[in-house]
């Protein structure tokens, strides 16, 4: 499942990363790398992740994501090198209505919904969603959803 979620979503964002001249890199995953949650929800909040990734990163930027199954966890860091958020916004970001930075394009600017409604579907599958950023070096949100057991 996680496999089929990343290359989807690769295969629908690679359009719009390489009009923006974003480099991809996305690393295979191994086919048994299995989280118990929902597909759809996992595929919107990574589609969410990586829309902002998209709006925040300029031209010959990164955009990286990848999965691994630690213990009872899938983790899914997406890393962007993007403009970052302050410290004073990180927590922030997760409320409803709160955006961090400006987008790059005044156009990208969005209503602030998509952290805070990503972050309750990851906890409503019983995982979470965490980030890490420095402002003028990018951000890493990891994506954490409870692993199939093996």
């Amino acid at each position: 499942m996680i496999r089929r979620t990343l290359d989807a979503v690769r295969e629908m964002i690679a359009p719009q990363a390489e009009e923006k001249a974003l480099r991809l890199d996305f690393p295979d995953v191994s086919q048994e790398l299995c989280a118990v949650a929902d597909e759809d929800r996992t595929r919107q909040i990574l589609l969410n992740l990586l829309a902002d990734a998209l709006k925040f990163t300029g031209a010959g930027g990164l955009i990286a994501l990848e999965a691994i199954g630690i213990a009872g966890e899938v983790r899914i860091p997406m890393r962007d090198t993007g403009i970052g958020i302050s410290a004073a916004k990180l927590e922030q970001i997760f409320e409803p209505f709160v955006q961090a930075e400006r987008a790059l394009r005044p156009s990208d600017q969005g209503v602030g919904l998509g952290l805070a409604i990503s972050r309750q579907l990851a906890r409503a599958m019983g995982g979470n969603l965490r980030v890490k950023s420095e402002l003028g070096a990018g951000s890493t949100f990891t994506l954490i959803l409870p692993r199939c057991p093996l």
